[in-house]
Formats: C-alpha cells, sequence, structure tokens
C-alpha cells in the first residue's frame, strides 16, 4: 500500500497578524495533487490541521475543502488532532466526515475501542491498520492511561509512560497487515523547526524515540515542524514538517510531504516531495542606505529587518516598512556602552521563555497548553501591530 503522510498544516495562522489564506490554498492544492498523482491509498494527517481551537470561516473552509477533494479521489483520509486542534471539535465533526472516508480519532482509547483504524487498499485486498495517538498533555496523560489495563504499572514519568501507552497501541497489530502508528508528539534527538510552540517541546514533553514499537512498519509523526527521519527509532519513522515557513526559525528550510510504501511484514519505505507553494520568510540586516539596494532583489518574501543605525532613531521602523512593505518584523541594532545596559537592565531573553520560567517559579509546574497558546498568540500579535520589537 501506499500513502502520503502530512502533518502541522497550521491553516489560519498569520505571519505577526499578516493573513495567508491564499498561501494555504496553494500548497494545499499541492497536497492533493500528489496524493492524485502518486495513487496514494490513504493520507495520515498527524495533527495540527488548524492553528487554533477556535479557527476562523476561512481556515475552516479550505481544511474541509481539501478533505472533500480527497474523498472524490476516493483517498481514505486518517487524521488526529494535535495541541493546536480542539479534539472535542473534531469529535463532533465525525459523523459527518465518516461518510467521506474520512476516519477521525480524537481522542485516546484503548486500540478496541476505536484508536485503531483500518483501511483498505484501492484495488486489491490488503489492509492496513494505523494505531492513532493524539497529542496528550502532560496533565491529561493519567486520563489517558487509565483507559488501559495494567496501566497502573505503568512509570508516571511521562517519557517513560508516553512509551508504554506506544507499547499498548501497538497490542493490536496483527502478522502479514501493514502496521502503522501516527502520533502527536515530541521525539527527542530531532531537531525542531524553529516554528513550535516552544512550551510543547520541552523535556517536559519530550519521548525517546528508542520507546517507538519496533513492530511498526513506518511511524508517522506530527509537531515538530522541520521534515526528517527519526534516526533513534526501532522502527522506521519520520517527522512530515509543516507545510509552509511557518516563522523565521524555519527560513532554511524545504517543506514536503512524504510518500510511504509499504507491504505486509518488511519495513516501509519512505521519501520526501518537495512543496513549492509559499511564500519564503527571509531574514536582511544592514543600514537603511544598505537595505534601499536590497529591496530589489527581496521578491514577495515575509521579512524579519534589522536595521543598523549609530543610535536610536524615533521612526525608523516606520521608514523601514515604508522600504520594503512585506517587512512583519523590524528591530533596530546599534552600539550599546555597558552602563546603559546596566541602568536599563534589559536583558535579551525570549518572552515566551521567560513566561514559561515565570509560572513554573509561581505555581510549581508547566502551564497547561491551552494558557501558552493563548500567551503566544497574544505575544504574536502585539509584535505585528507595530513598534521597534
Amino acid at each position: 500500500m501506499r500513502f502520503l503522510h502530512t502533518s502541522d498544516w497550521h491553516v489560519g495562522r498569520t505571519i505577526r497578524s499578516r493573513p495567508r489564506t491564499d498561501e494555504f490554498a496553494a500548497v494545499l492544492d499541492e497536497v492533493v495533487a500528489i496524493a492524485r498523482d502518486q495513487a496514494v491509498d490513504a493520507v495520515l494527517i498527524a495533527g495540527d490541521m488548524f492553528d487554533g481551537r477556535a479557527s476562523n470561516p476561512d481556515a475552516e473552509r479550505l481544511v474541509f475543502e481539501t478533505l472533500a477533494r480527497l474523498a472524490a479521489e476516493r483517498i481514505a483520509v486518517v487524521a488526529i488532532p494535535g495541541n493546536h486542534d480542539s479534539a472535542a471539535r473534531w469529535d463532533a465533526l465525525r459523523p459527518l466526515l465518516d461518510p467521506l472516508r474520512v476516519r477521525l480519532v480524537p481522542f485516546v482509547t484503548a486500540p478496541d475501542k476505536g484508536s485503531v483504524v483500518e483501511i483498505p487498499a484501492r484495488g486489491s485486498e490488503e489492509a492496513a491498520l494505523v494505531a492513532c495517538v493524539p497529542f496528550v498533555p502532560e496533565r491529561m496523560f493519567g486520563s489517558a492511561a487509565s483507559l488501559f489495563a495494567g496501566s497502573e504499572r505503568w512509570a508516571q514519568d511521562y517519557a517513560q509512560g508516553m512509551g508504554d501507552l506506544l507499547e499498548a497501541m501497538a497490542s493490536a497489530f496483527r502478522p502479514h497487515k501493514i502496521n502503522l502508528l501516527m502520533a502527536h508528539l515530541f521525539a527527542t534527538d530531532v531537531t525542531l523547526g524553529g516554528g513550535e510552540n516552544a512550551f510543547t517541546v520541552t523535556l517536559d514533553y519530550a519521548v525517546p524515540p528508542a520507546r517507538f514499537p519496533a513492530i511498526a512498519q513506518y511511524v508517522a509523526l506530527g509537531h515538530v515542524h522541520m521534515p526528517q527521519v527519526v534516526r533513534a527509532s526501532p522502527a522506521p519513522a519520520r517527522y512530515a514538517g509543516s507545510l509552509l515557513q511557518l516563522d523565521f526559525g524555519e527560513t532554511e528550510q524545504r517543506k514536503s510531504v512524504a510518500i510511504v510504501d509499504v507491504d505486509p511484514d518488511r519495513p516501509a519505505s519512505s521519501h520526501e516531495i518537495p512543496l513549492r507553494s509559499g511564500r519564503r520568510l527571509s531574514e536582511v540586516s544592514g543600514t537603511l542606505d544598505a537595505l534601499r539596494e536590497l529591496a530589489p532583489t527581496l521578491g514577495d518574501a515575509w521579512l524579519r529587518v534589522t536595521v543598523r543605525t549609530d543610535a536610536p532613531v524615533p521612526g525608523i521602523a516606520d521608514e523601514v516598512r515604508a522600504l520594503l512593505p512585506n517587512a512583519v518584523d523590524v528591530r533596530t541594532e546599534y552600539p550599546r556602552h555597558e552602563e546603559e545596559v546596566a541602568a536599563t537592565g534589559i536583558v535579551r531573553l525570549d518572552p515566551r521563555e521567560q513566561y514559561l520560567a515565570y509560572y513554573r517559579t509561581k505555581h510549581g509546574n508547566a502551564p497547561s497548553p491551552e494558557l501558552l497558546t493563548a500567551f503566544a498568540e497574544t505575544y504574536d500579535a502585539v509584535r505585528g501591530s507595530g513598534g521597534d520589537a
């Protein structure tokens, strides 16, 4: 059987409050075309189809039209929610999507309660078993584990406990079948994309790839935005990565989907197919005169600009935006004397990390994913509203 593995669509994401609807529409067109042209039996979507739990109408239209177009091509879909999705909302939509052969597993359940989906091949008698593990927040791990017999003996540590959960899911696999595992999680020893929610790619959420079940023929992963093979896994495992460059940590990445070929009783083989849609994200720096010379070469890329001056210049950010309309992030850089830094007490730290450290100090544990997402969205919206920050 042949599968298209994708994840982390994040439809609805803006870039510093600038909409990217046209970019998402174009790249989802590519995904449908690749699935059709590669004659895949099913598309595996490993979470984060939307960028937020309360998605806007344009984002919903794009996602549901894409699922309907795959159905029109007689291509099945298996999907799980990620940390950005509303599992409850997906659960409510299941009766509408099942007739389109879109199989959603919104919550972690035991294998015999619906978390393992059987997908028949097109044109043969083969079938695949896809064991599905949606994102499990740290605070909810105990609730998810309680669904499994014998879980009271599982380790309470998140990493070890998630390993036990993955092993329990693999108990549904059968000889002479095609056995796949799909999960939205953060594996250790991988390279982050740079646009992920910083709060859910910490050691609190890290799962060692060595705990992936070796009997899986392929492990389809979502959550990390950089496409990559997970080398430390005993089974073939891959992050599909995001569809677009979502933030400036992803400027050097080529986005792709993975095509996975697998036969019963053999490890899967997979390869990437590049995606060409979407505007580049680019970082540029220089004096105002240097930026003026550079402007004609930048095309339609979204820009993070560092403008170098000899001293603070009031209104410099507005000048840069007038020169470079696609500049969504403008920073100034000028010499600062040590006594100036000491007097202001300014320390350049990532505000997201500052918030996480503050919350842990204040409350003794990590904030909920909902609170972290709200902070990140608010912070990005403030950054996109103007000013030199």
